[in-house]
C-alpha cells in the first residue's frame, strides 16, 4: 500500500497541480507581472494547503517515508513550514501544552499573563516558530536532526531557483512563505484565544461551517481534533457529532466573509425552494 487514506489523492493531485503551475510561470514568463498575478490568484488555494499540511504532519499521507519527506519539501516551499516544524513545535509543542498558557508554543497570552491581540500574538508566534520548534526538538533529536535537514533541503532549492530568476523566486516563493506562514499563524488566533481552561471541551472553538471545512479538511472541528489528534480529517466530523454535547454552544463561531455569506445564501434560496448540492 502507498496512500493511507485514498481521499488524500485529491488533496496530493491539488498540491502537484499547483506545483506544476508555480514551476510553469516561473520558468516561462517573461515579465514578472504574470509571476505577480499567480502569486496573488495562489495565496488562497495555498492558504488550504497550509491546513492538508498540517493534516499531513497528524497523520502521514503515505506510507513510505520518502515519499512524505518529498510532498513537505513540496509544501514547505508553497506554505513556508516545512517537514517536522508542525511536528515538534504544533503536535510535541502546541497539543501537549495548549491548556497551561505558561507552556504553549502558541501562547495567547504574552509572559506577563495579558491576552495579546491578534497580530502581536500572530508576530510573536510566527517569529519564534523555527525556534521553538529546535528547542522542542531537543527532547526527541531525531525528528529535530529530520527538520534541520529539510530547513536546509528548501533553503538550496530556493538558492537554486534564484539563481535562475531571483526575481520570481521573491514573488512566487519567497514572499508567499513568508505571508503563508504569519497568516498561518494569525488564523490560529480564534482556536483558542480567551479561552484559559482545563477541560479540552471548553478550550477550543469550532467552525461547523460546510464550506470552511470543505476547504480546510474539516479544521473547523477543532475540539475533536485536540480530543484525538491522531485521527484521520475525514473522521473528525463524526467524532464531533459523538462529543458535540460536551462543547458548550458558546464555543461556536462562524466563517466569516465570504463563506458564511455563501452558507447564508443556500440557506435563503433553499427556503424559496431553490436547491444547490453542495456535493
Amino acid at each position: 500500500m502507498f496512500l493511507r487514506k485514498k481521499i488524500d489523492a485529491y488533496l496530493i493531485a491539488a498540491i502537484l497541480v499547483v506545483l506544476g503551475v508555480d514551476l510553469a510561470v516561473f520558468l516561462f514568463s517573461p515579465s514578472p507581472l504574470i509571476p505577480i498575478i499567480w502569486m496573488l490568484i495562489s495565496l488562497n488555494i495555498k492558504g488550504c494547503i497550509c491546513c492538508w499540511n498540517h493534516h499531513h504532519q497528524h497523520l502521514k499521507f503515505f506510507y513510505p517515508e520518502w515519499a512524505n519527506r518529498a510532498l513537505e519539501l513540496v509544501m514547505g516551499l508553497q506554505t513556508g513550514i516545512v517537514g517536522e516544524a508542525w511536528v515538534l513545535h504544533h503536535i510535541f509543542g502546541h497539543h501537549v501544552n495548549y491548556l497551561d498558557q505558561t507552556k504553549d508554543e502558541s501562547a495567547w497570552k504574552d509572559e506577563k499573563g495579558r491576552t495579546m491581540p491578534p497580530l502581536e500574538y500572530a508576530w510573536t508566534v510566527t517569529t519564534q516558530a523555527y525556534p521553538k520548534a529546535l528547542k522542542v526538538g531537543k527532547k526527541y533529536p531525531k525528528i529535530r536532526v529530520r527538520l534541520i535537514q529539510n530547513m536546509v533541503a528548501t533553503a538550496l532549492v530556493l538558492l537554486a531557483l534564484a539563481s535562475v530568476n531571483s526575481v520570481n523566486t521573491l514573488i512566487q516563493f519567497v514572499f508567499p512563505m513568508a505571508f503563508l506562514l504569519f497568516m498561518t499563524v494569525y488564523v490560529t488566533y480564534e482556536h483558542h484565544a480567551g479561552l484559559d481552561e482545563k477541560d479540552p471541551y471548553k478550550a477550543t472553538y469550532n467552525i461547523t461551517d460546510h464550506w470552511y471545512n470543505f476547504f480546510t479538511c474539516n479544521l473547523g472541528y477543532h475540539t475533536a481534533h485536540h480530543v484525538q489528534c491522531g485521527r484521520h480529517w475525514s473522521e473528525l466530523p463524526q467524532f464531533h457529532a459523538e462529543i458535540k454535547d460536551k462543547i458548550p454552544a458558546t464555543l461556536y463561531r462562524d466563517a466569516g466573509f465570504p463563506l458564511t455569506w455563501i452558507t447564508k445564501a443556500q440557506q435563503i434560496l433553499a427556503a424559496h425552494g431553490v436547491s444547490w448540492n453542495r456535493g
